[in-house]
């Protein structure tokens, strides 16, 4: 998994690749997670989503509302 990592006084900005991730295509995720909030895109169906981010002893879970909104 290749993880980038951008730290100014003003941002904390930290990017991966979740591959075979996406809910809706299953294809691959690009996740950011910028100050604390985060932004998940898939690159094959450009399902946009923002997921909840938990961190648990030594693992960070990752948690899609699959609620749909007419």
């Amino acid at each position: 998994m290749d993880t980038r990592s951008t730290n100014t006084p003003e941002t904390d900005i930290r990017e991966t690749l979740l591959p075979d991730a996406c809910a809706v295509c299953g294809g691959d995720v690009h996740l950011r997670v910028l100050n604390g909030k985060a932004t998940s895109y898939c690159g094959t169906c450009h399902h946009i989503a923002h997921p909840k981010l938990k961190v648990l002893h030594d693992r960070l879970e990752l948690a899609l509302d699959s609620t749909a909104k007419a």
